[in-house]
């Protein structure tokens, strides 16, 4: 017979298992979602970078990937921000259970999607090109995000998303113009920008496979 220490260890196991398959049960319906700005993680050297005329941002191109998913129903962004606004909510970075429900409700959404580009950075391998310097330059992006349920206050579920893309910068004593400084590495702002766009799209990617089982990007964003 059972002893009661090996009936409750058990019954322990089976509640562990059921709860197990309902966070790993994926969603049949999509879920309506808004999309926060992201913020820049404290500390990390995207505190120094500036981009000049550039028109995306970060959200953009989370909006954009999970559009394209077709997953999910997403919150135009004009309209959030003028909602938003007017309601005076922070909305960058890390965001409270409060907030969220408050945002929920101006909103009308059940799901907000929030975080931060937690880290850019460069590195560099020189090369001799016809007698001119030049280095060829990477960049990394990494975006952290999270999922909340607004009415709960829950995180549903975590992603993180990496990025990387390559620029060359000649050496030739003139002025190299679209290239910012990132530690002491010169990249361009168009790689920038990829590498937030390709980590945007892995983090969705990774989000979606989580939610659904399903990888809509599958082989696009293995190797950045």
């Amino acid at each position: 017979m059972h002893t009661v220490l090996e009936k409750l260890v058990l019954i322990m196991g089976v509640f562990l298992c059921l709860v197990s398959q309902v966070e790993a049960a994926p969603m049949t319906e999509k879920p309506t979602v808004a999309v926060m700005d992201f913020g820049r993680h404290v500390g990390a050297s995207t505190a120094d970078i500036i981009l000049d005329n550039t028109e995306k941002t970060s959200s953009d191109y989370i909006i954009e990937a999970l559009v394209e998913t077709g997953k999910y129903d997403v919150v135009d962004k004009d309209m959030l921000a003028e909602k938003l606004a007017e309601a005076n909510l922070k909305t960058t970075g890390i965001i409270d259970p409060d907030t969220a429900k408050q945002i929920g409700e101006i909103l009308g959404v059940r799901y907000i999607i929030y975080g931060n580009v937690n880290d850019v950075t460069g590195s560099s391998t020189g090369l001799q090109i016809y007698s001119v310097g030049a280095d060829v330059n990477t960049v990394k992006a990494h975006i952290i995000a999270r999922m909340m349920d607004v009415n709960t206050g829950d995180i549903v579920m975590a992603a993180k998303g990496e990025g990387k893309s390559k620029s060359s910068f000649a050496k030739a004593g003139k002025e190299n113009t679209g290239y910012i400084t990132v530690g002491t590495t010169q990249i361009s702002q168009v790689s920038v920008h990829n590498s937030i766009k390709k980590a945007a799209y892995a983090m969705v990617d990774k989000l979606t496979e989580r939610l659904f089982g399903v990888r809509p990007f599958a082989g696009e964003t293995d190797d950045n």
